[in-house]
């Protein structure tokens, strides 16, 4: 357990480093809204992870984009007595979607796990400042007529990302946090555990003018310009969050730096919050992704722990 002093410290060569996307590509500014929308699950048939059935998804639907949606996926016969819901990266773009931690699901789900797949509207996709913000909300608020459905209470819930979906994942676990009529506000589901792996957990230190790109185009500006939208979009701003915190992230992550985790672990635990800190050397950005990895076992491990 990190219990560190705080230090929202000012992250060593942030200023120049990009986030890209959790598929490789290059950070770009924001699409104009003339953009083709870029092909979605929907475009393409079924999104089943490798080794689960079509008939295992149920599709909750919160809005009419095909992004609007997250995928209820329950194991065969039995389940464990609990709900994750995972969120994906991608730099808040649109290029990503849902599919992206299917192997996470895959993984999951084999072991018991109901899963809630979150998908939500990227920049470039009708996404950004405020509807990425309200969209996770939204997908995230499907899990409580899950719980209901299973029979669960709400403390059987908790929420995980990667990348830019391990920061909106620990935001969704702060939105008993936000003040009235901030967007993703007067939450229906507050998660009671979350997990960041490689996660943006510190945004306000990447949203500079020579800061990060991607960051800019999903909080609609740079901090100095909108930092009432870092103020209410920003993980580290909201602690406490009152729950139990797994954060893990490598030092060899050249996409998010790891002092992003570092920055969010010291300032939530000096809060009060119980933060669990791994910094795994020499280990990359992609690796949380790999059920195989070095990063996923200690998640995974995480999760059956707090959830026993």
């Amino acid at each position: 357990m990190n219990r560190g002093a705080a230090r929202r410290a000012v992250l060593a060569g942030a200023a120049g480093l990009a986030l890209a996307a959790c598929s490789g590509g290059d950070p770009e500014p924001a699409p104009a809204s003339s953009s083709p929308a870029p092909t979605t699950p929907d475009d393409q048939g079924a999104p089943a992870p490798d080794g689960l059935r079509e008939s295992q998804r149920t599709e909750r639907r919160y809005g009419s984009h095909p992004r609007q949606v997250a995928d209820l996926w329950l194991p065969q016969g039995e389940h464990r007595d609990a709900l994750v819901v995972l969120v994906h990266g991608g730099a808040w773009r649109g290029e990503v979607d849902r599919r992206d931690v299917n192997p996470l699901v895959a993984d999951l789900v084999g072991r018991g796990w109901p899963v809630l797949n979150a998908d939500y509207r990227g920049v470039g996709d009708g996404g950004g400042w405020t509807s990425t913000f309200t969209d996770l909300a939204s997908a995230v608020d499907q899990g409580a007529g899950v719980l209901r459905e299973l029979g669960l209470p709400e403390e059987r819930t908790l929420v995980l990302g990667h990348s830019a979906g391990g920061h909106l994942a620990v935001w969704a676990a702060a939105r008993h946090r936000l003040p009235a009529g901030a967007p993703g506000a007067d939450p229906l589901l507050a998660p009671a555990f979350a997990a960041s792996a490689s996660g943006v957990l510190n945004p306000t230190a990447l949203g500079g003018p020579d800061g990060d790109p991607n960051v800019r185009n999903v909080f609609g500006g740079a901090r100095e310009q909108v930092d009432g939208h870092y103020a209410v979009g920003d993980p580290t701003r909201l602690v406490p969050l009152g729950i139990p915190l797994l954060v893990v992230h490598g030092t060899a992550d050249e996409t998010v730096p790891h002092q992003q985790a570092q920055a969010f672990a010291d300032a939530a635990s000096a809060a009060g919050d119980d933060v669990r800190l791994e910094l795994l050397d020499g280990v990359g950005h992609q690796d949380p992704l790999d059920p195989d990895g070095e990063s996923w076992p200690l998640v995974r491990d995480w999760l059956e722990g707090v959830l026993a």
